[in-house]
Formats: structure tokens, C-alpha cells, sequence
């Protein structure tokens, strides 16, 4: 691991790695699994100050779960911002990211509604693009029975649920503009390939590798995909290369968050560079000495946490 990495991730990792060893088959339902296993094991204590309330969110078809974060010190209708955890769109739930969501909840002073979206590979591409732009919608519409505020929506998320989040921004835009109208993204994905120069740089780690990410894409797409990347008919289509233009599309602002030390981080600098472009107000920020998840490791870095808290007041800003 490089040495200018967050000591108390090193440490950390370290725990991790004495406590579950490395994974002995290399399928999703072992993925979750240790994925589970480790959440649990290092759970942080509940985020204080914040209440959390179960949904049903009815689309065509199926039933997705969501919980409601909201400060519990505030009686005014809060600005919504709709959550989508990480997790190579394989592995994650509400679970497993709840302290993410609650603290954003109360770093920003806003209501946090986690999706509980499809994963694959069992749902492959589009099923989960579907979920995101149809819970957004569904979301900004039961504002008013929720005590929200119908003047901002917002969208978050990390990693493989950054993607969906900016994915279900522009879907929502484009069918109702202006509804949404920032976005915040940590680490996000944005497009089928791996050769960046982060890419080559962190293809063995720390946590994330290039490796990791081929086989993600994999599963999400439903069609292997090579170290070159995926076809080119899926770089052209901008519902997978989100990097691909769409004509009259403007972003909502955003707020983009990299780690310094992960495969994504050059892949997410250019994603912030692609919304600025078409005409976004985009606040990039560097976590230096951050890798791949630190969202969800605020419990045992200080500087993980301190990053955090800096992107939600960026986000609590824009809106």
C-alpha cells in the first residue's frame, strides 16, 4: 500500500485482512457475503441526531425497499437527496451503507432516501439504470405527503451508486427539466474502460483493482469484458459510457469526490471535467490520502471523516 495512505486505513486494512481472508471463489453470492461479514464486524455506532424510516417504493412490476434519513432537530421540509450505494453493482444494500446515508443526513442537514435497488448480475443492464431514474421520479413526487421540500432534489452516491445517481440526474432532467438540481458523487464510475494512467497505476489496489472493476462491468453489462474494455457499441451508448455526449443535455451541478489512491480516480476527474463542459457548476476535490470506500470507513479514519463532512456542506452549499 502506497505510504502516503491515510495511516489509519493501513491499520485498518490490516484488521480487515487478519479477520477474512481473501475470498476463495470468486462469484457475487461470495462477494455479498464477506461484504456483509465485514460491515458487521466494523460497524460504527448509529449516527446520533438522525431517524430513519422504512418505505415501499411501488414501480411497475416490483417493490423496492428505501429507508428516510432525517435530522430529527429540524421540523421544516428538508431538501431530499436520493441515495445509491456502492458496490460494483453487485454487492451492497441498505445495510450495509446506512451509516453513510445517515451522515450525510446529518452533515448536510438534509433528508436521505436510500434505494435498495436490483444488483447483478442477476438483473443485468438496464434493470438497475430502471430502478434509479424510476425511484428519483418516484421520490420527487410523494415530496409533499413526505414533509420534503419540493423546491430541491438532489442526487448522491458512491462508486458503482454514483454512476446510478448521475445516471437517474440526467434521465429525470431530461424527462422533467430542472427537477433535479445538484448531484453528489464520490469515486464514481463512469465508463467501461481501463486505461487511465490511475488505472495503471492502482491495478493491484490498494482495495479496488483494475481486476475488481473488469469483472463489475461484467456482471452489470451481463457480456464479459476485457482489460481493453467494452465494445464499442457500448462506449457510444451514453446510458453506459456516461462520458458519451448527449445533445442538449446540461447537468445538474455537482459535487465529484476522488480518492487519491484508487483505479477511479482519474476516471472521475474526467467525469467532473465532462459536466463542467456541458455547462454543470462542478466543485472537484482530491482525497489525497483516501482510497477506493472511504465513505464508509468515517468510523476509523479522521481524515476519511473530515473529507466527508467536507463534501456535504459542498453539497448543502449548492443547494
Amino acid at each position: 500500500m502506497a505510504l502516503n495512505v491515510d495511516p489509519q486505513l493501513t491499520a485498518y486494512y490490516s484488521q480487515v485482512s487478519a479477520a477474512f481472508p481473501p475470498l476463495g471463489a470468486n462469484d457475487a453470492a461470495s462477494r455479498r457475503a464477506r461484504t456483509r461479514e465485514v460491515a458487521a464486524r466494523f460497524a460504527p455506532p448509529a449516527v446520533p441526531g438522525v431517524s430513519m424510516q422504512a418505505i415501499d417504493v411501488p414501480l411497475e412490476g416490483r417493490t423496492l425497499k428505501a429507508r428516510l434519513y432525517r435530522p430529527v432537530n429540524i421540523d421544516e421540509a428538508l431538501p431530499l437527496v436520493v441515495y445509491f450505494h456502492g458496490g460494483g453493482w453487485v454487492v451492497g444494500d441498505l445495510d450495509t451503507h446506512e451509516p453513510v446515508a445517515a451522515q450525510l443526513a446529518s452533515d448536510a442537514q438534509v433528508a436521505v432516501a436510500s434505494i435498495d435497488y436490483r444488483l447483478a448480475p442477476e438483473n443485468p443492464f438496464p434493470a438497475l439504470n430502471d430502478d434509479a431514474e424510476q425511484a428519483v421520479l418516484w421520490f420527487a413526487e410523494q415530496r409533499l405527503r413526505l414533509n420534503l421540500s419540493l423546491r430541491t432534489l438532489a442526487v448522491a452516491g458512491d462508486s458503482a451508486g454514483a454512476y446510478l445517481a448521475t445516471y437517474a440526474e440526467r434521465a429525470a432532467n431530461i424527462k422533467v427539466p430542472g427537477l433535479v438540481k445538484a448531484q453528489l458523487l464520490f469515486y464514481p464510475v463512469a465508463a467501461p474502460r481501463f486505461d487511465t494512467p490511475s488505472y495503471t497505476r492502482f491495478a493491484g489496489g490498494p482495495v479496488l483493482t483494475r481486476d475488481d472493476m473488469i469483472w463489475y462491468w461484467s456482471a452489470f453489462l451481463g457480456e464479459p469484458v476485457t482489460v481493453e474494455g467494452a465494445s464499442a457499441e457500448w462506449l457510444a451508448d451514453p446510458r453506459v459510457n456516461l462520458s458519451a455526449s448527449i445533445p442538449d443535455y446540461v447537468p445538474a451541478d455537482a459535487v465529484v469526490m476522488v480518492a487519491g489512491h484508487d483505479p477511479l480516480r482519474d476516471e472521475g476527474a474526467q467525469y467532473a471535467h465532462f459536466l463542467e463542459q456541458h455547462g454543470g457548476d462542478v466543485e472537484l476535490i482530491e482525497a489525497g490520502d483516501m482510497t477506493h470506500g472511504f465513505a464508509r470507513l468515517q468510523h476509523v479514519s479522521n481524515a476519511a471523516r473530515d473529507w466527508m463532512r467536507s463534501a456535504a456542506l459542498a453539497l448543502r452549499e449548492m443547494l
